[in-house]
């Protein structure tokens, strides 16, 4: 009979971290530092993932490292990066690296490295993505000692507190950022190994074939090609040049942090009032934050901005010296001084901590606390906009549309419409709305779970000025500023004759209301991405009925 190798650790039982355990038994528990990989395409190896891994120690009675290495999935074991030293509590050194395997997609990684006499040796570290939560989870699988006489694998419980010390929690990937990544073999992007790095890589690749664990490494010969990472003229001019691996660690990161990152934003009471406005600004495609918010608002946030701006840049320069400092290399490749963080993040930053109370100090890749470098290698485009047009497209499907078309030359409509939702849903004026133009046929002002009123209108659904519904002023925002076929909203006697008389698709203006606010509209309800509370919704029809209805 097969024995279950495979057990869980639970906080009290876990053998981990007993303190009066013989030291023959005690196992540090490793935090995975280093992050996932390359910009591929998202389609997974064969749909692995963390239960997939799970099923194949369970069916394969894996018990050991070498054995789990030698079961992956072939995608899952040709794509990795090296450190010759290591951060984390899973050792490294030039002729036994610590090895960060990332797959196609780097939504799994595993890491491990060679040697018994390191650190963390029997264990095997891994961090999957959830595309549903749009998070990182951190585990560890504990291979058992076969000297000690154990029989079970351990699994740690989804992020172990201990990891939180290096990755937060939520947890973050830490792989530094373009074009310096130090400890890890290619650690100057576009320049020569280090004589370091030369002579560990050739130890290294010497042991490799016949090494237990090292030996079921793929496309091992990437790693002995000069060209991997510093390509010749002939690779560059055939336009065949592959990013090296670290620089796909680092684009990859930043694409599926940039969704975790989205996600944290969407969560916040306040991102429907400012969704526009991150967006916006989440490329500096459509210009600066002023575009953005209405003159008043933009005449208190200026110089907030400009002091953030100065802090985020001297925190970057700390963090490019500690970099340096890093290095075995020196610091800086000589072809890459010109590189600095994204600057274009800043004005995005600013809102999301002033205005949504969001703390992006951990948002960066970088190992070091504090600061705000998120470069990535020349071809690669800032990601965090994919991110946010997501989620934002998830509560207004016309931005999805417009997004298409955010270069033509039709006077740049995208852009447009994000300024005036924008403006809109942080309460400009009705003057100021219009000094914009009307490129729009028709917007949302909110997202779901968001306010309901307008920006100092009342909350909930007390009746306003004349009895009317506080939630009325989402109609207002739209209809009577250009974004929305123009609608006297805030004339009920004009209301009221269009209610009974104007034609639309569904009867009168107000059979078309009442469809608009009613579930079976779908996507078509109105106001377009808001969700409205049921009581607010009864509430406007019962007063676009009555007003309708009201005699002369």
């Amino acid at each position: 009979m097969r024995r279950d190798r495979l057990n869980k650790m639970s906080d009290a039982g876990n053998p981990l971290r007993p303190v009066g355990a013989a030291p023959g038994a005690l196992r540090r528990v490793l935090c995975l530092l280093a992050g996932t990989a390359l910009a591929a395409p998202a389609v997974r190896a064969g749909g692995f993932d963390f239960p997939a891994l799970l099923t194949l120690v369970r069916s394969q009675d894996i018990g050991s490292v070498e054995e789990l290495l030698a079961a992956l999935p072939a995608p899952q074991r040709s794509r990795y990066a090296l450190m010759f030293e290591s951060r984390s509590l899973q050792g490294a050194t030039p002729e036994n690296p610590r090895v960060i395997l990332f797959g196609p997609d780097a939504r799994i990684i595993l890491t491990f490295n060679g040697s018994p006499a390191q650190r963390g040796f029997r264990v095997v570290e891994t961090m999957e993505f959830d595309d549903g939560e749009k998070e990182f989870r951190l585990r560890e699988l504990v291979f058992p000692d076969p000297a000690a006489g154990a029989a079970q694998v351990q699994v740690s419980e989804v992020n172990p507190p201990h990891c939180a010390r290096c990755h937060g929690a939520p947890p973050r990937p830490v792989w530094d950022s373009f074009p310096l990544w130090p400890g890890a073999y290619g650690e100057r992007y576009g320049a020569r190994l280090s004589t370091r790095e030369r002579t560990g890589l050739a130890a290294f690749l010497a042991r490799q074939p016949t090494h237990a664990r090292y030996r079921q490494l793929l496309a091992v010969q990437r790693f002995a090609d000069p060209g991997t990472f510093r390509p010749g003229a002939r690779k560059q001019y055939a336009a065949v040049a592959q990013e090296p691996p670290n620089a796909e660690l680092g684009i990859a990161l930043a694409r599926l942090q940039s969704q975790s990152i989205a996600r944290e934003l969407a969560r916040r009471p306040a991102f429907a009032s400012y969704q526009y406005a991150l967006l916006g600004v989440a490329d500096a495609s459509c210009g600066g934050l002023a575009e953005f918010y209405p003159r008043s608002l933009w005449s208190e946030a200026r110089a907030a901005l400009e002091r953030f701006a100065r802090d985020t840049a001297a925190a970057n320069a700390r963090e490019a010296q500690l970099k340096s400092t890093r290095a075995a290399g020196g610091g800086l490749p000589r072809t890459a001084r010109a590189a600095s963080s994204d600057d274009a993040l800043v004005p995005l930053r600013f809102v999301a901590e002033s205005a949504l109370g969001v703390d992006t100090r951990r948002w960066t890749l970088a190992l070091e606390n504090g600061t705000y470098d998120f470069t990535l290698p020349p071809p690669a485009a800032q990601p965090l906009r994919e991110g946010l047009l997501a989620e934002v497209a998830a509560r207004d499907a016309s931005v999805q549309d417009l997004s298409r078309y955010s270069t033509s030359s039709d006077g740049d409509r995208y852009c447009s419409y994000l300024k005036r939702r924008s403006r809109a849903a942080l309460g400009a004026s009705k003057e100021e709305l219009s000094a914009l133009g009307s490129e729009v046929a028709e917007a949302p002002s909110a997202a779901p779970g968001g306010p309901t009123t307008a920006p100092g209108a009342p909350a909930g659904t007390s009746p306003g000025p004349a009895g009317r519904p506080a939630a009325l002023q989402l109609c207002i925002n739209c209809h009577e500023t250009g974004v929305a076929p123009p609608l006297p909203f805030s004339d009920p006697a004009e209301l009221a004759r269009q209610l009974r008389l104007r034609p639309a698709a569904r009867g009168t203006l107000l059979d078309e209301i009442r469809f608009r606010l009613s579930a079976a509209a779908g996507t078509q309800h109105m106001p377009l991405g808001v969700n409205l509370s049921q009581a607010d919704r009864e509430t406007l029809e019962r007063y676009f009925s009555a007003l309708a209805y009201a005699e002369d």
